[in-house]
């Protein structure tokens, strides 16, 4: 798609949704993903306050308790974040003895400690606390729903967006 029918089709879009919205925005795709991000992100943060922990780092040691001596470019993979921020989160997260990490050669593997196994438990029980919340808000269905049509969305735009830099 070139630019041009990209500008079309939003101009498009935009004249749409102002005769069915109050203002463009309730129909930006870009500005309620956003929103909603932030929003969840608000939730996510009071579940893992106690533990002292962010979502997002709460999130990789899910991830590193699950795959023990996980590379970091596969953790950067999994969590659509740049190696640069994966860097950043292990030093934190190695900061308060929780991860490990083991370089051979050129490669780095990561793996929790036994302080960070201690915590295992808490983590996975805050992430479902929080599963269950925005569920019981949104509803199950409506959840699942709306995670799988963001993914897909993602994907394509991702796929698009590789395609065209």
């Amino acid at each position: 798609m070139t630019l041009s029918i990209i500008i079309v089709y939003a101009i498009f879009y935009i004249e749409v949704n102002m005769e069915t919205h109050d203002n463009f925005l309730e129909g930006c795709l870009f500005f309620n993903v956003n929103a909603l991000s932030r929003t969840l992100l608000k939730l996510a943060e009071k579940e893992f306050k106690p533990l002292k922990l962010s979502p997002a780092h709460a999130s990789l040691l899910l991830l590193v308790y699950d795959t023990p001596g996980i590379s970091p470019k596969h953790l950067s993979r999994l969590l659509n974040l740049t190696p640069s921020t994966i860097t950043r989160f292990v030093d934190s997260l190695e900061k308060q003895k929780l991860l490990t990490r083991e370089t051979q050669g050129k490669s780095s593997h990561i793996s929790p400690t036994g302080k960070g196994l201690e915590i295992k438990g808490a983590v996975a029980l805050a992430y479902k606390q929080f599963i269950l919340k925005y569920n019981d808000l949104l509803g199950t269905h409506s959840a699942h729903h709306l995670s799988f049509s963001i993914l897909t969305a993602n994907k394509r735009i991702s796929d698009f967006s590789d395609q065209n830099d």
